[in-house]
């Protein structure tokens, strides 16, 4: 087998030990961003990448998640912003791309998608230019422009897109009733807004009660006289930051019939915050903190363990928070079903912080690949998927429904993955393998060595540069 080194851990709380940003095990950037079970992060190169992906599509031309970060096929991105099923990306030139699900048209293309269609690749937002920042909630999408006005586009159905219409919104369109506004923020029913002078605007779905009934509230200002400066909203509250850097939370939905009044409430204990979430912070010392909020009170205020006075940025996914240190590594933790943690494991959850690791290179024949499912390192063994590196091989890959396999045919050798029985079989042969493929959401992963030397290729692996060489002839 392919040996490679151990993955490094995150320190505990207290230490002064990061991930080394020249390690070349390690993804090191500028910026995070969470979606639901994805996250992305822009490199120092100005390059895009992504991990996990649930139910959508990451941008990299493939609807498979991935369990390490792979490249996005897009370029000069100034931001991005991740929903449930869609990502935003704003290029520098003021226009805005969308990648993902489009069953309520919250890729703004003009049309809805039907059944489970997803886009594999950025596809350009319909007339959006000079656009100053972008925001993807569940299943609509908003953008200001430099002239303060704000659209909205998607999912309508809780006027999410500012008006009571309920019907979706295919294509961009203004949001009426609003000042001049400098940046957006999307939940999943909810939209947000901030003004010029350091107001807040509200609106989306107010409350909901028995039999799926809800009641819609139009552009609303926060009843405060505080100067705030950010805004941010996930599937119930809004949070904001004001202008001596306390974070305010508050509910923007509730039940039961009761309309929510928009009351911020001031999480304690807590100054001089950098970035922030509904439900964490990052403060100007470098450290991390997360809460929880329940009907206006605030419980279980307590730090994040990473390593000291080293966080930058926090970004928070449906059950997963990431964290940008300072030397650009990212820290992240929670569930990984997708690989959404950016680990390389098929573990179900991360429970203890740890660096975003990167894929190793693939170079097949002097050639660099860019594989849609990026190779594993398990339990220091090397699997890549047959789909992808081994096509470029000169390997067919066919599954056979009957038998329940995966046969691979290259010249005269045939292999035969069964799904089933877990055998591996090699010319009509059963063989013993010390580690056994492994599937990972309709990816069969196999181990290199094992399939290269079977095929009668070398496989050379490069500690200094992190990379698998691969020579078929």
């Amino acid at each position: 087998m392919l040996l490679l080194p151990d993955v490094v851990g995150a320190e505990e709380a207290g230490s002064n030990e990061v991930a080394k940003a020249d390690d070349l095990r390690f993804l090191v950037a500028t910026q995070i961003e969470a979606g639901d079970e994805a996250a992305y992060a822009i490199g120092t190169d100005g390059t895009v990448w992504g991990w996990g992906g649930g139910y959508g599509s990451l941008g990299h031309g493939a609807t498979t998640p991935a369990f390490l970060p792979v490249r996005i096929h897009i370029e000069n991105v100034r931001q991005i912003s991740s929903g449930y099923r869609h990502t935003l990306f704003l290029k520098e030139d003021g226009t805005v791309w969308a990648v993902g699900g489009n069953e309520h048209g919250q890729l703004g293309i003009g049309r809805k998608s039907d059944g489970e269609e997803l886009f594999t690749e950025p596809v350009q937002v319909l007339g959006l230019t000079d656009v100053l920042q972008v925001a993807a909630g569940d299943n609509h999408s908003l953008a200001v422009k430099r002239d303060g006005t704000v659209w909205a586009w998607g999912g309508n159905e809780q006027g999410q897109l500012g008006d009571d219409s309920r019907k979706n919104g295919l294509q961009p369109r203004v949001v009426e009733g609003l000042p001049k506004m400098n940046s957006v923020a999307a939940g999943q029913y909810t939209s947000l807004a901030l003004g010029n002078g350091g107001e807040i605007w509200v609106w989306g779905m107010q409350t909901f009660g028995p039999n799926d009934i809800f009641h819609i509230r139009k552009p609303t200002q926060l009843p405060s006289d505080r100067e705030f400066k950010a805004v941010a909203a996930d599937s119930f509250l809004g949070a904001a930051l004001d202008s001596t850097g306390a974070v305010w939370v508050w509910d923007n939905i509730n039940s039961n019939w009761k309309k929510a009044d928009l009351l911020p409430v001031r999480i304690p204990n807590l100054n001089d915050v950098v970035s922030f979430t509904t439900r964490s912070a990052v403060d100007a010392k470098g450290s991390a903190w997360n809460w929880q909020y329940d009907n206006g009170v605030i419980r279980q205020f307590k730090a994040l363990a990473l390593p000291t006075n080293q966080a930058k940025v926090i970004s928070e996914g449906s059950r997963n928070i990431y964290v940008l240190m300072r030397d650009g590594s990212i820290y992240s933790t929670g569930f990984n079903q997708f690989g959404q943690t950016g680990q390389g494991t098929l573990d179900i959850e991360i429970k203890d912080f740890r660096p975003v690791r990167k894929a190793a290179a693939i170079i097949l024949n002097g050639e660099k690949m860019e594989p849609a499912v990026p190779p594993l390192i398990l339990n220091e063994v090397t699997y890549v998927p047959l789909r992808g590196v081994l096509e470029a091989m000169g390997v067919n890959i066919r599954w056979d429904i009957p038998s329940r396999s995966v046969i691979a045919d290259k010249d005269n050798k045939r292999i035969v993955f069964n799904t089933v029985s877990g055998q591996t079989i090699v010319d009509g042969n059963v063989v013993q393998l010390d580690a056994k493929p492994v599937s990972a959401h309709d990816s069969l992963l196999v181990p290199l060595r094992f399939v290269s030397e079977t095929l009668g290729t070398k496989v050379v692996w490069d500690a200094a540069d992190y990379s698998v060489e691969i020579k078929t002839s």
